[in-house]
C-alpha cells in the first residue's frame, strides 16, 4: 500500500481479498474490465458476480478472483470411529456432544486429545471463526451502514459464551489463549485435536498430502445448522500506479484462465474448474458447498486489521478470566464504536 501511494507500486498485485475493498476505496487500483475483455474475458459470467461486491463501484471492476475458500469443519474419522460417533456434527449441540466423547484424559489427568481446537490468538484467526457464531446467532459487529457498533447484544454474547466455553470444560487446549489456528491445526496433525475449523489449503497440505490419517470434512456447524462463514481467498489486481498495466493485464489472464485455476494451490474461484474433477469429492466437496452456498463478505471496514483485534481482545479477556462476556463485549462495543467514528469522521 505504502508503495503504491508513493506511485512506485508493482505492475500486478495478488491480494488478500480482505484488503482488496480498501486499496479501491483510496484510489490506488485499476479498473480491469476492459484490459479483459480485450482478452476475450467475460469476468461477470466466468465467476459468481457476488465474487465482485468488494472490488466494485458501479461497472468498474478493481480485480480478478483468483481463489475462494470458506472454513469447514474437520475432524479426524478413526477417532470419530473410535468414540463411536457415527455421522459429523451439524448443530452447537452436536459438537459439544462430540466434543466431550473425542476428549482424552490419560490416568494422571494429563489430556491427551482435545475434543475441539480454537484460537485465542491471532486476530485474523479468531475474526475468521468468532464472526461465523455471531452471525448464526442473528448478531453482527456493527450495522450495515457501519456507523454503529453492535457488539454489545445478547447475540454476540450468547456465541462468545459458547466460543470460550470449550476452553472453560477442557474441550479445548490448556494453551488456547497463546494458540493461533496454525498451532492448533498442527495439533490436529499430530493428534492430539480431534476437530477444528480450518481452511482446504492447509489441511491437504499438512495431513491429506502426507497421508497421516482420514480425514473428514463436514459443513460449519451454527447453532440451529450450517453457519455462514465469511469468504477468504485471493484477488489480481492491477496498480493504478502501474507502468505495464496491459502487461499486467495478461498476467492476470493467464493466472485467473482455466489452466491457471488448475494449478491454484487453494480453491479456484473460476466456475468452470469448481464444478470439475475433485472439487466435488468428498474432501472438497464441503469446502465447495459452503463457498457456493453458505458464505458471505466481511464489513469492508477501512481498518479490518484493528477490528479484528478488538474481536480477539473480547474472547482473550474472557479466557484469561480478566472480564466476564458482559464486561467484554461491553469494551469491545466502545473499542469498535471509536474505530467506527473515526472511520466516519
Amino acid at each position: 500500500m505504502t508503495a503504491c501511494q508513493s506511485g512506485n507500486g508493482p505492475d500486478v498485485m495478488s491480494q488478500s481479498n480482505a484488503v482488496t475493498n480498501g486499496f479501491m476505496k483510496l484510489g490506488l487500483l485499476e479498473p480491469v474490465q476492459e484490459y479483459m475483455t480485450r482478452l476475450g474475458r467475460d469476468l461477470l459470467n466466468e465467476f459468481n458476480p457476488s465474487f465482485f461486491d468488494l472490488m466494485r463501484e458501479g461497472d468498474n471492476l478493481y480485480g480478478v478472483p483468483q481463489s475462494r475458500t470458506a472454513l469447514a469443519l474437520v475432524y479426524n474419522k478413526d477417532m470419530f470411529k473410535e468414540a463411536g460417533i457415527t455421522k459429523a456434527p451439524e448443530t452447537w449441540e452436536e459438537v459439544k456432544e462430540a466434543a466431550r466423547k473425542l476428549t482424552k484424559v490419560g490416568p494422571d489427568g494429563t489430556t491427551l486429545v482435545y475434543g475441539f481446537g480454537l484460537p485465542g490468538k491471532n486476530g485474523s484467526h479468531v475474526w475468521f471463526r468468532m464472526l461465523p457464531e455471531i452471525w448464526g446467532c442473528g448478531g453482527d459487529i456493527c450495522d450495515p451502514q457501519m456507523k454503529t457498533a453492535t457488539l454489545n447484544t445478547d447475540a454476540v454474547k450468547k456465541a462468545l459464551e459458547y466460543y470460550t466455553s470449550f476452553y472453560f470444560e477442557g474441550l479445548s487446549p490448556k494453551s488456547m489463549l497463546e494458540d493461533d489456528q496454525t498451532a492448533i491445526s498442527q495439533m490436529f496433525a499430530s493428534g492430539t485435536v480431534a476437530m477444528t475449523i480450518e481452511n482446504v489449503s492447509w489441511i491437504k497440505k499438512n495431513v491429506l498430502d502426507k497421508n497421516l490419517f482420514d480425514v473428514g470434512v463436514a459443513l460449519y456447524p451454527g447453532l440451529n445448522g450450517t453457519n455462514t462463514a465469511g469468504l477468504g481467498g485471493w484477488n489480481a489486481c492491477i496498480p493504478a500506479s502501474a507502468k505495464n498495466k496491459e502487461g499486467a493485464a495478461v498476467f492476470i489472464d493467464k493466472v485467473t484462465g482455466v489452466e491457471g485455476m488448475k494449478k491454484q494451490l487453494l480453491m479456484p474461484a473460476l466456475t468452470e474448474v469448481l464444478e470439475a474433477g475433485e472439487w466435488s469429492g468428498d474432501f472438497f466437496g464441503p469446502y465447495r458447498t459452503m463457498l457456493a452456498e453458505h458464505s458471505k463478505d466481511f464489513m469492508p471496514l477501512e481498518n479490518t486489521a484493528a477490528a479484528q483485534n478488538i474481536i480477539m481482545n473480547m474472547v482473550q479477556s474472557v479466557i484469561s478470566g480478566a472480564a466476564t462476556v458482559d464486561e467484554a463485549v461491553q469494551a469491545a462495543n466502545e473499542e469498535l464504536q471509536a474505530l467506527l467514528d473515526a472511520q466516519n469522521n
